[in-house]
């Protein structure tokens, strides 16, 4: 499952980050339109309902946070092109997800996203990142695509972001390399799996207890992976959304206080940017990055 040393690719959600693919919030914005949009994420819409106000200095200053944690754990950061007709490019986990073989590039499901597909495989196109497949079947994203261990996967789909048909096709094609794939349904309310689960390392994921199926937890357990427990409402403030950078390190975000005392009580280091104009958005640390090369495990 390993390429050669130079090589992007990624085999696991834990092993040794060493490059990442990010998106500066030049046109990140909270749109109105979400309000009462019933496809836009339902955290922005209880943000903008509450009138909640968009702070443009809060949201550099944080990004530039989260790529201050990223450089002090001696991750790489490349980052796309902005287009100012993308306001939610920002959050690059959705368009594409990173793989042993190349790129997987993916299918957005709100017409306001579908167009970040261009600057991404731009994005891999310089950088020689071949394309391993691109979905063709429906809409499926990032979020929902979790690699969670060498050879073992899962999908989540809601039959929104994510459908069925197109969590089938990634199945298959996964299957076809040998890997053994779960497909997870879940409530549309979630946007995402990562809004319920993430990996922390080799033997720990946050997971939302509350929500997520006895037998996927069961099944995450047999992988020998245990449950950091995140309660229904830290789930619904991005707080089960981290980013593992390997060696018992993860990226949170300043708001999580109880799960990240949680994690470190677990031998975890925390970084901890505050991200709070993006998770009030709907996306948290994982959500605003991409992986590119990860150690293999």
């Amino acid at each position: 499952m390993s390429s050669g040393s130079n090589a992007f690719a990624v085999g696991s959600e834990y092993g040794v980050l060493k490059d990442v693919y990010l998106c500066r919030p030049d046109n990140f914005q909270w749109s109105d339109i979400a309000k009462e949009d019933t496809t836009a994420n339902a955290v922005v819409r209880a943000t903008l309902r509450d009138g909640v106000a968009f702070d443009r200095s809060a949201a550099s200053g944080g990004f530039q946070e989260f790529i201050d944690a990223y450089e002090s754990a001696g991750v790489s950061c490349h980052f796309a092109e902005t287009d100012p007709a993308l306001s939610y490019q920002v959050y690059t986990r959705d368009p594409s997800v990173m793989t042993p073989w190349g790129v997987f590039l993916c299918q957005m499901y709100r017409q306001q996203r579908r167009g970040e597909i261009a600057p991404t495989h731009r994005f891999y196109e310089r950088l020689g990142i071949p394309v391993w497949n691109w979905a063709t079947a429906g809409p499926i994203e990032g979020g929902d695509i979790h690699l969670i261990k060498p050879g073992v996967a899962v999908v989540g789909y809601t039959g929104q972001r994510t459908t069925e048909v197109a969590a089938k096709q990634l199945q298959t094609w996964l299957e076809a390399e040998g890997w053994e794939c779960r497909l997870q349904r879940f409530a549309e309310h979630f946007l995402h799996l990562d809004l319920l689960y993430a990996t922390v390392n080799e033997r720990l994921a946050l997971m939302c207890l509350d929500v997520l199926p006895e037998d996927f937890v069961a099944w995450v357990k047999g992988h020998g992976i245990e449950p950091v427990a995140v309660t229904y409402k830290e789930a619904m403030q991005l707080q089960c959304n981290c980013m593992s950078l390997g060696n018992d390190r993860v990226i949170s975000s300043k708001g999580a206080k109880r799960v990240n005392e949680a994690l470190r009580a677990e031998g975890i280091t925390v970084l901890d940017p505050d991200l709070s104009m993006f998770t009030q958005a709907g996306g948290g640390p994982r959500c605003l990055s991409m992986a590119l090369k990860r150690e293999a495990i």
